[in-house]
């Protein structure tokens, strides 16, 4: 339902579109990067690294489509402002969303093996989200790092953008 004020346009209607597309295009990228890494005659694939591939397209997928919509804010600036908005926001959503899909994953698989407390999930969560960053990380993959700068371009180039505003 459209906010007070905003109207509902042909534009706005692509712009979703293209989101969604961008979205599903990202997650599925960042999934097939990670899982031809593991396809290797003699690579072996462990249970933590089989979650891990099912949890990435997921989250950069989802990442992707938070860092479009999140764009808005840095819509009325330049393409260098745009694009490291994007960067930064796509990390951290893709990061964080990682983490949490993991925390999620091992909640619903194996609840026995959680501590329930406030400070077990809450440890729980940290750990998690480090092994997805670190698991990520080593051993570095150039083609995830050009996968994620390509993905702020795009939004910087493509995603939302407001009227320039000039000051006299």
């Amino acid at each position: 339902m459209p906010v007070r004020g905003e109207e509902l346009n042909i534009d706005k209607g692509v712009g979703f579109i293209l989101a969604m597309l961008f979205g599903f295009v990202i997650g599925l990228s960042l999934w097939a990067v990670l899982a031809g890494d593991y396809l290797q005659p003699g690579s072996v694939m462990n249970e933590q690294t089989h979650r891990t591939v099912r949890i990435v397209g997921f989250a950069g997928g989802l990442a992707a489509l938070i860092a479009w919509w999140m764009q808005g804010f840095a819509a009325n600036r330049g393409f260098l402002v745009r694009m490291l908005f994007a960067l930064f926001i796509f990390i951290v959503a893709f990061c964080s969303l990682g983490g949490l899909f993991r925390v999620v994953y091992l909640m619903v698989t194996y609840p026995s093996q959680i501590d329930w407390s406030p400070s077990g999930l809450y440890w729980t969560s940290q750990s998690d989200l480090v092994s997805f960053v670190l698991f990520l990380l080593v051993p570095p993959r150039p083609a995830y790092a050009a996968l994620i700068l390509g993905a702020a371009i795009y939004i910087a180039v493509f995603g939302p953008r407001g009227p320039r505003t000039v000051e006299a």
